[in-house]
């Protein structure tokens, strides 16, 4: 009916317009019933539940033993399929490159983020931040490990270790 009415061109395009419409009329029920406030709460509470249901499906199928076994194994299989999706796309050669395609926009995802939310002006000032941010985290963690007792000590440890890190690199090159 879809197709010869002329609102879709293909039975795949009709499949669509109806999946859509019917994901829209379940958010519409929602709102309606009270579940949900708006269309917007709606769906963010219908992908919760989705995502609850495969994660439950994950342990009842005996994939994973808890539900947090499972929300890592579906991680881990939402990241090789997307892996593979680069791949298959001619993206990347390989599932090595893809995951540096995905690293990268993954790392320009977030300093976009941090550029929309205002913690930076620009691209470039964002990734000063982010490197300055990653490097007192990494500081904090030598504190917090008790490998230093300050963030002055921390800064001092990690220099000793950059240093000699570049120096066996040198030597394993044979430079």
């Amino acid at each position: 009916k879809l197709v010869d009415s002329g609102e879709a061109a293909t039975l795949e395009e009709a499949q669509q317009v109806l999946s859509r419409s019917g994901h829209q009329a379940a958010l519409q029920g929602m709102v309606e019933r009270g579940d949900a406030a708006t269309l917007e709460e709606a769906q963010v509470l219908h992908s919760q539940r989705g995502r609850a249901a495969a994660l439950q499906k994950l342990v009842d199928s005996g994939h994973a033993a808890t539900l947090e076994e499972a929300s890592k194994l579906a991680g881990q299989r939402g990241r090789a399929a997307a892996l593979q999706k680069l791949v298959d796309s001619g993206e990347a050669a390989t599932l090595e490159e893809a995951q540096q395609v995905l690293s990268r926009s993954g790392h320009q995802a977030a300093l976009q983020g941090m550029v929309e939310r205002g913690d930076a002006a620009t691209l470039e000032e964002a990734q000063v931040l982010h490197s300055q941010r990653g490097r007192a985290a990494a500081l904090q963690k030598l504190v917090d490990s008790g490998h230093a007792a300050t963030l002055e000590e921390a800064s001092k440890l990690a220099g000793q270790r950059g240093r000699a890190a570049a120096l066996q690199k040198l030597v394993d090159s044979g430079e």
